[in-house]
This record gives C-alpha cells, structure tokens and sequence, in this order.
C-alpha cells in the first residue's frame, strides 16, 4: 500500500510538471515584435541549378528590389573543391561582395551538412573515403573557409552544420564529438565572432547541440505534407511557443535562440519544378504567406530568417504569380 501511494504521489506531481510546462508554452497573450529583424537564406544552387533562374539577378533583386540586408549563405564544399586541392571561390566571393557592397551581411555555413537538398553537399572524391579520412578534409575544408573570409566585415557569424540533431538526407549518421571539433576549430580561428548552429523547431529539445554554440538557430515551420499526401498544419503552436521554449531551454545551457528558417514555399516531396502550382498553393498560398508573416512578427525572436526567396522569384518570373514576391516586398518594406 505505501508503495501505491508513493507511485500515485510521483505520478501526480509527474502530472502537475507536465502540466505547468504544457501551459507555459502554449497559453498566453499575442502581440507584435516592433524590433525584429528579418533576413532570408539564399541558395545561389538552388535557384539555377533546381529552379533555372539566373541566381545574380535573383541576389540583386532581392537586395535591391526587396530592400533585405541579412542572408544566410551556405559555403557548399562540392562546388568549392570540386577536386582535391582544387578550389573555386568565384561564385561565393560574388555572392558575399554583392551583399557586402549594398551594406548587408551574412551568416555563412559550412560543413558537411548545409541548407537545401540533398542536405550533405560533399565533393563525390571524398564519399568513397573512409571516415577517419574524411574528417580531417572536413576539418581542411571549414579552415579554409574560414581563414578566407574571417577579415571580411560582411561575414557576421559561422553556421557549423544545418541541423546536424536530425541524420536526414544523403547525409551520414551525425557524430557529436566530431561537431564539438568543427565547432572548437572555428573558435580557434575566428574567436570574435559567434558560431551557431540550427536545429528543428518543433522536433527538438535543442540541447542536443544547442549547448555547444553561441546562438541557436531553429526552424519555423507551418504547413508540411506528409509521405502519404496527408497536409498537417501547426496550427495549435502559438507564436510565442517558440520564445518560451527558448527560455526553457536556457536553463539547460542554452545561451541564446533564433530563427534561422522559417517556411515561406511551399512543402513538397518532390522538386517544386515538377510540383503542379495547384498542390503548392495547397501548402503556400498568399494567405498562408501573411499568415506566416503576421505570425513571425509576434514570435518576439530575432533575428528571423526566411526560407523560399527563391521560390517567390521562381513564381514571378516563371508562373507569371507575383504576389509572393510583392507581399515579401510589402512586408520588407514596413519593417
């Protein structure tokens, strides 16, 4: 009988827990951030080599056109050493000059797993290599980068990784302890700026690797499709759920949170060219779009980065659907 009861008291006291977290995070009060601020990630690959745009002029519209002045680039191993030793920094050096020559300023990733499908951009000569090789060249490739770009202002902060908690992709399974040296190694190099790294926003505790870094970029999503054609909406998740879990998550060590992309494109699980525009509009239409924007103005988390530039371009320039990019425009603009 004691035993019964001590069982019953944790049980309750276990339930009472569960229940204060629960409305912590999820009951409050709305109201709109006056102070955030608001980039995008751009992937130079992504928009000519998926979507067939001319990714200059997609860079340049989105600076001059829509008036963004924060980006998120990825430093993509396969295009830059695309054999060993051999390196191609044409198009980064491009990409950063045009953002750094209108006042802008970028977050770049590297390693071995960046923004964008297939998610692990390494060079096919270093595929086939064992592991305790591959790491090293890793290791190369991060100072490479790093030692290219540490003097130039526009760089802001390094990204180790992109969500490297989740082994999703044409990735390998994540090794913790690698991470912490890919993370100590640009410390060693560039101990004036902050180093981040990104993990799911509503999939995760964050502490996995949250810990590790300065700041902690999460994810934002709202509308996803499922392998089945199930939509599933986050509709239940308030936006002040996310800075309320980043104060929980302080108390693990946690020093600071972000949004590091948030969804503004469609969700398919095939390419989006190949994606009829009726189904995409199923999970992003211009009314999901001021949803999506209206509900990262009450998150009261900066800065937040947007995910699906491209796309909105794509729809202007292509299916003749500019009213993505003019509402990103409106919004850009009142900011």
């Amino acid at each position: 009988m004691k035993l019964k009861l001590n069982l019953l008291n944790i049980s309750t006291a276990v339930g009472l827990i569960a229940a204060c977290i629960l409305g912590f995070l999820f009951l409050g009060f709305v109201s709109v951030d006056t102070n955030a601020e608001y980039g995008v990630t751009f992937s130079r690959y992504y928009a000519q080599d998926e979507l067939g745009l001319n990714a200059d002029d997609v860079l340049a519209e989105a600076l001059d056109d829509l008036g963004i002045r924060r980006f998120r680039l990825g430093a993509y191993w396969k295009f830059l050493e695309p054999q060993p030793d051999e390196w191609n920094f044409g198009e980064l050096d491009r990409d950063i000059k045009a953002v750094g020559d209108r006042g802008g300023k970028v977050v770049l990733a590297v390693g071995e797993k960046l923004p964008h499908w297939p998610e692990c951009w390494t060079p096919d000569w270093w595929k086939n290599l064992p592991r305790d090789l591959q790491q090293p060249l890793t290791l190369k490739y991060i100072e490479t980068v790093v030692r290219r770009y540490k003097d130039n202002p526009t760089i802001i902060a390094w990204q180790i990784e992109n969500e490297p908690h989740f082994s999703y992709g044409d990735c390998l399974v994540p090794d913790p302890f690698f991470i912490r040296q890919e993370v100590g190694l640009v410390r060693t190099l560039d101990p004036d700026r902050p180093v981040v790294t990104t993990d799911s926003g509503e999939l995760s505790l964050w502490i996995t690797f949250g810990t590790l870094v300065d700041k902690l970029g999460v994810s934002t999503y709202r509308v996803v499709k499922m392998s089945n054609g199930w939509i599933f909406r986050y509709s239940f998740m308030p936006p002040y759920f996310y800075q309320r879990k980043a104060m929980l998550a302080k108390m693990f060590g946690v020093k600071n949170v972000y949004v590091s992309e948030f969804q503004m494109e469609p969700w398919s699980n095939i390419p989006l060219t190949e994606t009829p525009i009726d189904e995409q509009l199923k999970t992003m239409d211009i009314e999901q779009m001021q949803s999506n924007f209206l509900f990262a103005e009450q998150m009261h988390l900066s800065p937040i980065d947007f995910w699906g530039m491209e796309w909105w371009y794509w729809m202007k320039e292509k299916k003749n659907h500019p009213e993505f990019w003019e509402e990103a425009k409106s919004f850009y603009q009142r900011q």
